[in-house]
């Protein structure tokens, strides 16, 4: 800035000079090239040239008091700039150092914050970790009281059911013994009266087995007979003479069909025979024989057929 203002010291000084110059030359000019002036007669100019140091006349003066005013007032200004511009700066400093300490200390009280917030979470975490641990071993607890209850309660259960079971079972057994005991007396009395029975359907049996044999005898003999007494004897019959018929009678007592099983050796003596089974026609007796005892005995009757009275 030293340069500048030497400089500054200089350039008045040239234009007071110049102005001064321009002045002179000015009115030379004016007075030479005017028409309404009426000619002089020509001298030689007289020029006297003096160096003048501006700075010691009025207007250099003045120009010079200007100039440092206004240097003054410019130095005064750039200090006003200079001490503005310290000034915003410092103020921006401090506002920075301000905001800095504004965010430090939001940044210290946002970390305590967090640090009393995450100390609170540790504490509620560490109170709910140990409500847990508690209603956990409340839970376990209980659960264990409750499986123990529920494990006598069971075995109380299994005790009673065994001992319900075992009276059951000897309930059982001794309805079991009586239903035998009585099964047994049951089955003896139905053995006695079966017996009894037994022995008098024997009895019954044999009667009518005998009452059969004895009926079918006598309506054998009967047969028998009424065919002897219809038989017409032969002029070859002779004695020891015997054939064997089969006859069938119906329920009515009618003789169905008569056949020769075995014959004597005589065709007419057989021949004789089977006409008198046809003549005999029907043994009324076989009517009132029970069907059962027809059905056995008299549905077909086989018959010897050999009379006693013959010839030798």
């Amino acid at each position: 800035m030293k340069w500048l203002r030497s400089d500054n010291y200089s350039i008045p000084t040239l234009l007071a000079i110049g102005l001064h110059v321009g002045i002179v030359i000015a009115g030379l000019v004016v007075i030479d090239f005017s028409d309404n002036e009426v000619p002089k007669p020509k001298r030689p100019p007289i020029v006297n040239a003096t160096v003048v140091d501006i700075s010691q006349t009025t207007i250099g003066k003045r120009e010079s008091d200007e100039k440092a005013a206004k240097q003054q007032a410019a130095a005064l200004a750039e200090k006003k700039k200079k001490e503005a511009e310290q000034n915003r700066i410092k103020e921006a400093q401090r506002k920075a150092l301000e905001e800095k300490q504004k965010q430090l200390a939001q940044a210290k009280q946002a970390k305590e914050k967090a640090e009393k917030q995450r100390q609170e979470a540790e504490r509620k975490k560490k109170a709910a970790e140990q409500k847990r641990a508690t209603q956990e071993a409340e839970s376990k607890r209980l659960a264990q009281e409750q499986a123990e209850k529920k494990r006598l309660a069971e075995e109380a259960n299994e005790k009673q059911r065994q001992e319900l079971a075992h009276k059951a079972e000897a309930d059982r057994l001794a309805e079991e013994e009586r239903k035998r005991q009585e099964e047994a007396v049951k089955l003896a009395e139905k053995k006695k009266v079966e017996e009894a029975a037994a022995k008098a359907a024997a009895e019954e049996a044999k009667q009518r087995a005998a009452d059969e044999a004895q009926m079918v005898q006598s309506i054998s003999g009967l047969i028998n007979d009424r065919v002897t007494a219809a038989w017409i004897r032969p002029p070859s019959a002779r004695n020891n003479m015997k054939a064997q018929l089969r006859i069938y009678f119906l329920p009515n007592g009618e003789v169905r069909d008569v056949q020769v099983t075995k014959g004597s050796g005589d065709a007419l003596f057989d021949q004789r025979a089977v006409d008198a089974v046809y003549k005999v026609r029907r043994i009324e007796e076989l009517s009132k024989v029970d069907s059962y005892v027809f059905e056995r005995n008299f549905r077909q009757v086989d018959l010897i057929f050999n009379p006693q009275d013959l010839r030798n």
